[in-house]
């Protein structure tokens, strides 16, 4: 899949109210060496699910920011370093001197206490427009963007999803539980950083009818990332959003932030990977093995260990010759 399409497939996932349907490979491989815990998941047929903040990318899931500079819970005003960042998102659509004198004109729908009069904020794009500062594309975006909030959100229920909705990807690193997997097995660097230098192991598995395969996401792999929460939520039209969570059409779960756990830097693309995700340390019953491939390197004792299983529980065993 390109990017383009894997976003479209974890989109589909998030519209799908409950329909979605698996689509991706029909096998996925997982490289690790035998360590201490790796015949025993062979006999006890689980997947172990690590939190997200000991992945080997250490920038996932970073979402340190305080809510309240962006937005206000309580009140449901914008702040203005939340239009600031959606001013960024239309900077590379416009000239500098042009953008400066935007914001200079949106700074008037900002009160003394910090507070974005949100009618006067729309009305001061719209002059924006008319006077050519930023492209029609631009202030429809903005527009879109920001004009479905609410004035006030009063149910109590509905500030505490709102509240709940943050409070997910805040929490991100240390309660999402994530095992990766990959699209192939031969995967030389794979076999080299995951599987101790050939010493280890790949295991294909069959995830075509796995219980579990509607979490199983691909990774996008990008520079510009998608690991910012005010991206996620409050650029990723927040107003529709509550009214979402206000008409019980959009669950306060960590759903809605998950690009948050499906995003890495393109030093990781060698990778090819797909995530299946949970809770952290779960462990997760495993998909059907249909084949355990051996390193070259593997040892002697392991190989027939392996082998040993592989007779009862009905999988197969090829040892890699290169």
């Amino acid at each position: 899949m390109t990017n383009e399409e894997k976003k479209r497939y974890l989109n589909s996932f998030l519209g799908a109210k409950g329909a979605f349907q698996y689509g991706g490979p029909k096998s996925l491989f997982k490289f690790r060496p035998f360590d201490a815990f790796a015949f025993d998941m062979f006999e006890n047929e689980y997947l172990y699910l690590c939190p997200a903040e000991r992945e080997d990318d250490k920038t996932e899931c970073d979402v340190s920011f305080d809510v309240n500079d962006y937005y206000d819970i309580q009140n449901n005003h914008l702040k203005p370093k939340c239009i600031e960042y959606i001013f960024q998102q239309a900077a590379p659509a416009t000239t500098k001197e042009k953008m400066q004198e935007a914001k200079a004109r949106v700074a008037c729908a900002i009160s003394e206490d910090g507070d974005v009069d949100l009618p006067l904020f729309l009305d001061c794009i719209m002059d924006c427009q008319a006077l050519e500062l930023l492209p029609p594309e631009v202030c429809t975006d903005l527009v879109n963007r920001v004009a479905n909030i609410p004035n006030r959100v009063e149910a109590p229920r509905v500030k505490a999803d709102v509240e709940m909705l943050f409070l997910n990807g805040l929490n991100a690193k240390q309660e999402v539980g994530i095992c990766s997997l990959c699209e192939s097995m031969d995967n030389p660097k794979m076999w080299e950083l995951y599987a101790e230098n050939g010493s280890g192991y790949c295991v294909e598995y069959d995830v075509s009818d796995y219980e579990y395969n509607i979490g199983l996401f691909p990774v996008i792999y990008d520079d510009q990332r998608e690991t910012n929460l005010v991206l996620q939520i409050l650029g990723n039209f927040m107003g529709q959003m509550i009214e979402g969570i206000s008409n019980g059409l959009v669950a306060a779960d960590k759903s809605q932030v998950m690009r948050l756990y499906l995003t890495k830097s393109t030093e990781w693309e060698y990778q090819k990977e797909w995530r299946l995700l949970g809770c952290a340390g779960e462990r997760m019953p495993a998909p059907k093995i249909k084949t355990v491939f051996v390193g070259m390197n593997c040892s002697t004792d392991n190989k027939k260990r392996i082998k040993e299983i592989a007779a009862r529980k009905g999988f197969q065993v090829v040892e890699k010759m290169s």
